[in-house]
């Protein structure tokens, strides 16, 4: 049996949600627009991230959650094996939708909605095909402006978990940025 990986992962929110999620547990969301598909999420290793966006959505009372998270039964696209499977599921998707003439979800720089609903899909796709249930989707997040003319490292590129099974999310607790 393969080890587990375990990471940090900090949410940003604001202190009176950071509260309630600490007392009683993290909430999933299942927007049509996040991007990998339905989850909590998080930034890995990345706390300040996590603050920036805190303060951007929350400028009143920013907070961010640190928590363990362990990676177990995850699509985790820092892994290059996964690329050909997403693309599978992409194309399987694309099938279903012209079989039952239903327009693809439109993709936009702030809503991610294409990629949202083939990471769900692939979530049933992957369980139909192997069995096994999809616990959590990793990926790199290319954020924000290069750092240098001609760069391709961005200011705010960031690794994101979004989390479908929280029973992988270990020891959340606040902390101070």
């Amino acid at each position: 049996m393969p080890e587990t990986i375990r990471v940090y992962g900090y949410h940003g929110t604001n202190t009176e949600v950071a509260t309630t999620i600490i007392q009683q547990g993290f909430n999933v969301s299942s927007n049509d627009y996040d991007w990998l598909g339905t989850g909590v999420y998080f930034f890995q290793d990345a706390p300040v991230r996590a603050w920036e966006w805190a303060k951007q959505q929350h400028p009143a009372n920013p907070a961010v959650i640190r928590s363990t998270i362990r990676l177990e039964d995850c699509i985790d696209l820092l892994d290059i094996s996964w690329s050909s499977k997403i693309a599978a599921a992409h194309n399987s998707y694309v099938t279903k939708c012209r079989e039952v003439n239903q327009p693809l979800p439109r993709q936009t720089a702030g809503a991610h909605r294409l990629d949202c609903a083939v990471i769900n899909y692939a979530v049933g796709y992957f369980q139909e095909q192997t069995g096994k249930t999809v616990r959590a989707v990793r990926a790199v997040f290319l954020e924000g402006s290069p750092i240098f003319l001609g760069s391709y490292l961005y200011d705010r590129a960031h690794v994101q978990i979004a989390v479908r099974d929280r029973s992988l999310i270990e020891e959340p607790c606040l902390i101070e940025i």
